[in-house]
């Protein structure tokens, strides 16, 4: 037998209490999302802790099926509920969206993940962006390192070598 929404403690469209579920449901860019409440407010002063914990869920933007509705990037928003369950960014080894997250993070105000998840997979963040913070001097390591490495022939042909220089 199926239970009801209410009894799942899935937050449904019906909702009339100010208190929001244990369990929510999402649609991000036409992505369903189901998280727990406290993941979406891992993060004081974020844009999802604003949404979750300063309004009520009567205020909030839902879709036709009663879930919470976010414009935003489905695809990538993944990559910020994986940041919110365990404060760690892993991104793939090969990930060409970085900028793109990046741009997302910026929005959901998540700035801790600016720094720590995707600076570290990508210093600059592309052209007319100058990067955020003291990355300049990170820049400069790795063409040092990398120039060490190169001249002392440590590298075989088949090694990525990215070298990133920030001006």
């Amino acid at each position: 037998m199926a239970l009801a929404d209410t009894e799942r403690g899935v937050s449904s469209c019906g909702d009339s209490g100010a208190q929001f579920s244990e369990i929510i449901e999402l649609n991000v860019g036409g992505q369903v999302y189901v998280t727990r409440h406290k993941t979406l407010i891992a993060v004081p002063d974020s844009l999802l802790w604003n949404m979750f914990s300063k309004k009520s869920p009567k205020e909030l933007a839902r879709d036709s099926k009663g879930r919470f509705f976010l414009d935003r990037d489905g695809f990538l928003f993944r990559y910020i509920l994986d940041y919110l369950r365990d404060l760690n960014l892993v991104l793939p080894d090969y990930f060409p969206e970085k900028s793109r997250l990046q741009r997302e993070a910026d929005f959901f105000q998540l700035r801790d993940l600016e720094i720590r998840g995707l600076q570290s997979h990508s210093l600059c963040r592309g052209p007319g962006h100058p990067p955020k913070g003291n990355i300049f001097a990170k820049c400069i390591t790795l063409l040092q390192f990398g120039s060490r490495m190169l001249e002392k022939g440590s590298f075989h042909k088949d090694d990525n070598l990215d070298i990133t220089v920030c001006i």
